[in-house]
């Protein structure tokens, strides 16, 4: 077996140039149309917390089948390999066709549902739903996790997106009257009420997912926004959460085709690269603004 993967290696690495000197990452092969996946493999690797424990898991559980195992073996290649090839992964997700984009959010997901270890949590947040009837003034909470924030771009009134604001929509408190008025049981009738999120577990590492596609019902169809989008650098949650912005993982394209690409900033040294599947390039600016935002 060792024999076969070896050979493998070497196959895969014809035709590819390796990554320059002062580069120490290397790429992930494309199997036709993975790069979605890719991009995700590659913030999970560069993600300092979540790599480290997923080598403490698999070394605290030798023996065991599971997902992390997939994962402490890709990392291991990418220390090693240029390009790494990714087909034990996707067989363990259930991909069978290659070539059908698909969305890297839900794979981001997917893995971390599929993993038994604490090195998911690194990923998990709180939210507290709380809906309260404007006649009777009674309140329903309701508790659920996140691997991710959702942030709707279609809600922004200028031609850019920020992402401040969005999260500031986020957990600020809206209201439902009129024909979306909310059936009360107390009331036993339908009433206007209010909506309003609390984050009650931070992440260690927060996710935002930023929704560029809505639905167009003059043609039926899902339609990519294509908004400019600013983040900040350090962005900060109610409660007086502080996070720091260290991977961007960007779609080009439409919603059927496109292409996958992410950003990262090495913890070493504070670079920022660009991995674009099999190649691994060094960003020579800060890729964000003077104003201390990406766009």
């Amino acid at each position: 077996m060792n024999t076969l993967v070896e050979n493998d290696r070497r196959f895969l690495n014809h035709g590819f140039t390796s990554p320059a000197a002062d580069i120490k990452y290397y790429g992930l092969m494309n199997q036709g149309a993975t790069c979605y996946l890719n991009s995700v493999l590659q913030v999970l690797f560069m993600t300092k917390e979540f790599k480290e424990a997923v080598e403490r898991h698999t070394s605290e559980n030798p023996d065991t089948e599971c997902f992390e195992l997939h994962l402490k073996n890709l990392f291991a290649d990418l220390k090693r390999y240029n390009p790494v090839y990714t087909f034990n992964i996707t067989k363990k997700l259930g991909i069978k066709n290659v070539f059908e984009q698909r969305d890297a959010a839900e794979y981001f997901e997917k893995i971390l549902s599929l993993m038994s270890s604490t090195a998911s949590q690194i990923f998990h947040g709180e939210l507290t739903h709380t809906i309260k009837c404007s006649e009777c003034r009674t309140e329903t909470n309701t508790d659920g996790p996140f691997w991710h924030l959702p942030l709707a771009l279609v809600d922004s009134s200028s031609e850019d997106y920020s992402v401040v604001d969005g999260i500031e929509k986020f957990f600020s408190t809206s209201e439902v009257s009129g024909e979306n008025q909310m059936y009360c049981e107390k009331c036993d009738d339908k009433a206007d009420a209010t909506f309003k999120s609390l984050m009650t577990h931070h992440p260690d590492v927060l996710m935002l997912q930023l929704k560029r596609f809505e639905f167009d019902y003059r043609y039926m169809v899902y339609v990519k926004i294509n908004h400019f989008v600013n983040i900040p650098f350090t962005l900060q949650i109610p409660e007086n959460q502080i996070y720091e912005l260290y991977a961007v993982v960007d779609h080009f394209g439409d919603l059927r085709s496109g292409h996958y690409t992410a950003t990262i900033k090495s913890d070493d040294n504070d670079i920022w690269y660009k991995f674009d599947d099999a190649r691994v390039s060094r960003l020579d600016y800060q890729p964000f603004q003077v104003d201390n935002a990406e766009r």
